[in-house]
């Protein structure tokens, strides 16, 4: 595909070879002149390689080991060439035409974190709306209904390899703390989640350990002093 595509959409694989191809098919239907499309695999042994090589035609390919699903997205942004960046997991689905309509909305605006829903598959629902920074202190933004403006990890870095999990909701948090960060809620369902991540399974601990003082920093005192409020009541 050519260089210059409005979006890119980054997909990190690691032997998922049951589910990827409905996950490349979902993205190829799309209008092909909107978007490059990214996979990057961490060397898998189950066959993900070979039925990824299919596609080869229309997909940037990186086959290589890396440190877990941050370090291939952190990978996928420093070859992604569109000015909006998108995060789709092995397994989730774009909704059919789902990048149209966000097309009819990005050249009438001067936005960087442009954000909708998605369909929850483990739990039969739509998650979750508009967010501000109390719901955020609260829950994260699910990454597969955002599409980052490049310029953002200018300002923000990329992800912090330091969460092995939460890593995603670390940087959300940092873009709702700078307020030169540009935020637009659209009423649109951007794909169907599988939701039986690793964030369903593990605790990132390091997160849990921050997360006070990312509350504090990004959120502000009011918020840092809530979320302590309903921690006293977790336990």
């Amino acid at each position: 595909m050519l260089e210059g595509k409005l979006f890119s959409i980054i997909t990190p694989t690691y032997n998922c070879t049951a589910k990827i191809e409905k996950t490349i098919q979902s993205v190829l239907s799309q209008n092909m002149t909107l978007f490059e499309y990214i996979i990057i695999d961490g060397l898998s042994t189950d066959g993900t390689m070979e039925k990824v090589k299919k596609y080869s035609s229309y997909i940037k390919l990186i086959f290589e080991k890396d440190n877990g699903v941050y370090d291939a997205m952190n990978k996928g942004i420093n070859i992604a060439s569109g000015k909006y960046l998108y995060f789709l997991g092995a397994g989730d689905q774009l909704k059919d035409g789902v990048l149209e309509k966000i097309n009819l909305i990005v050249p009438r605006s001067n936005l960087n974190f442009i954000y909708g829903n998605v369909y929850r598959l483990d739990q039969n629902v739509i998650y979750d709306g508009l967010f501000n920074k109390s719901k955020l202190n609260k829950r994260n933004i699910c990454h597969q209904a955002i599409f980052y403006e490049r310029n953002i990890f200018n300002i923000i870095g990329k992800f912090d390899l330091k969460y092995k999990i939460k890593a995603d909701y670390a940087f959300n948090l940092k873009c709702f703390g700078c307020e030169e960060i540009k935020k637009n809620y659209i009423n649109e369902v951007i794909a169907d989640y599988e939701g039986f991540g690793l964030s369903s399974k593990y605790v990132d601990e390091n997160f849990t350990e921050d997360r006070p003082r990312l509350i504090k920093d990004n959120l502000g005192i009011k918020e840092y002093f809530l979320f302590k409020l309903r921690k006293c009541f977790w336990y």
